[in-house]
């Protein structure tokens, strides 16, 4: 590895600031990066979609477990641009076929295609080619430091991507025409959507994943990048190949001048010495004694609580055996009492969060009613819907407005009450710009059965006297008036 080459400045970096390096990297090389995404993600994904249209829902699934291949390209571009080269389009296409077959690809997309820590171990597979139990032993001593961070990372972009998933289909629901009752956030999440939702629905996943997934490779390619030089002294490397290149120049004349003095001396008669047999020194002796140790070269991970301050010896070793009996007998009782209390310590804890628990749902009802009720409105289509606006007895007065031979009076009289009655003792929220359908839909499966028929036969009657000009047979009226006061009551008119 030519470490020379390296555009990247090597230095100590903790973890969290190795992963801000991947967004500098991401931001650096923006253009490469983007060009080969869009010359392999988008493509095949709009592939995907098509071939998936008689079954639009699990589109979605297919391009996120796919997502491990599309990452291989993203490294392969980082890989190249840290070492100075441009990554070519050209050279991209020719390694593809090679970037498809490299170790763990089937592993990628099977048992590691929900590791937390991906990001971190996909260099592993195809820039160090490591497979097997070689690749798990590199990836563990990798991850001794960095997995929780390389954790974090995907859990940040995998919630980056939902908000703006969720954010892009809800600014283009709010710039939709209209009132888009039908194209709430709610409905298009949880209702029956067409194909074509479907459709668009994956288009903004793509959209969003576009936005986090070079991010993604660049802070986890940042992060395997300063655990390397961490593990290898990378940067202390190229720190002597640097002092080595300044004192070259230096250490030629040196040798030079060594040599001629070597030819010119002459050389002085062999002295035979009697070898003594040297001892062991301490230093020879700590190292052995320290690799004999069994504890030497292994790993081990001790997560108990301790004392930070542990006195090095115990008051009660200067203390006589009857003496040491009895402070140890008072401390087996204070051990005891302490494990007791904190028993009840749990048990406590448990009941209070029962009482929480049960107090919320007690009191979750009180909680919804105070809140503030919308205004119903008081003018809906031309149409006055003011309490004090309507007699006592909405259906005598309709009778009467009969017998006066004024049908579209009485008519008048019994859609005004139904909505009022709707929104007063129904609690059928219309609002002010609501037409007709607006009002059939919102009263739809909120009202019983017996009462939303006949409401709508009392909306399309009154379609046919207001807008079709037609002349309504007295009888037909009269079935409207039937069961009034059952079905809608009678509203209480105000002073």
């Amino acid at each position: 590895m030519q470490l020379e080459q390296m555009t990247v400045r090597l230095r100590r970096r903790s973890p969290w600031e190795a992963l801000d390096l991947g967004r500098v990297l991401l931001r650096h090389w923006s253009g490469r990066v983007y060009r080969a995404w869009f010359a392999t993600y988008w493509p095949v994904g709009v592939v995907i979609l098509l071939v998936m249209w008689p079954w639009p829902e699990y589109a979605m699934l297919v391009l996120w477990w796919l997502k491990p291949l599309f990452d291989r390209v993203l490294l392969f571009v980082f890989s190249r641009s840290v070492f100075g080269d441009e990554c070519r389009m050209r050279d991209l296409l020719r390694a593809l076929p090679r970037l498809l077959r490299g170790p763990g690809v089937v592993s990628g997309l099977t048992l590691r295609r929900g590791s937390l820590a991906r990001s971190l171990l996909l260099p592993v597979w195809q820039l160090e080619q490591q497979t097997g139990a070689r690749a798990r032993a590199r990836f563990r001593l990798l991850s001794r430091r960095c997995r929780a961070q390389a954790v974090w990372l995907t859990f940040f972009c995998a919630n980056m991507s939902t908000i703006l998933l969720v954010s892009i289909v809800i600014v283009l629901l709010v710039l939709v025409p209209g009132n888009g009752q039908d194209l709430s956030p709610w409905q298009w999440f949880g209702g029956e959507r067409s194909t074509a939702g479907y459709f668009a629905g994956n288009l903004m996943f793509m959209l969003a994943e576009t936005v986090v997934e070079p991010l993604y490779v660049a802070s986890g390619f940042s992060l395997y990048l300063n655990r390397r030089s961490e593990l290898e002294a990378w940067d202390i490397e190229l720190a002597f190949r640097r002092l080595a290149e300044r004192q070259s120049p230096t250490a030629i004349t040196t040798s030079l001048l060594v040599v001629f003095l070597a030819l010119a001396v002459p050389p002085a008669a062999p002295v035979h010495a009697e070898e003594v047999p040297q001892p062991p020194s301490m230093a020879r002796q700590t190292i052995d004694a320290v690799l004999a140790d069994p504890v030497f070269g292994q790993v081990k991970n001790d997560l108990r609580w301790r004392w930070r301050w542990q006195p090095s010896s115990s008051p009660v070793d200067n203390l006589d055996d009857h003496q040491s009996n009895w402070i140890m007998g008072i401390l087996r009782i204070l051990e005891i009492l302490a494990e007791w209390l904190r028993s009840l310590l749990w048990i406590f804890s448990g009941f209070a969060l029962a009482a929480a628990i049960f107090l919320v749902l007690r009191h979750r009802q009180a909680g919804l009613r105070v809140r503030t009720a919308p205004m119903a409105p008081e003018f809906l289509f031309g149409l006055d819907l003011r309490p004090t606006s309507l007699p006592a007895d909405v259906a005598a007065a309709a009778h009467a407005a009969l017998d006066q031979g004024d049908s579209v009076e009485a008519l008048s009289l019994l859609y005004r009450g139904a909505l009022v009655a709707l929104m007063h003792q129904r609690q059928i929220d219309f609002a002010s710009g609501d037409t007709e359908n607006d009002c059939l839909r919102r009263i739809a499966g909120r009202v019983p059965e017996a009462l939303d028929r006949r409401f709508n036969a009392i909306v399309e009657t009154w379609r046919m006297a207001a807008y079709g000009r037609l002349s309504i047979p007295v009888e037909r009226i009269e079935e409207l008036l039937a069961g009034w006061d059952v079905l809608f009551g009678k509203p209480a008119s105000r002073p």
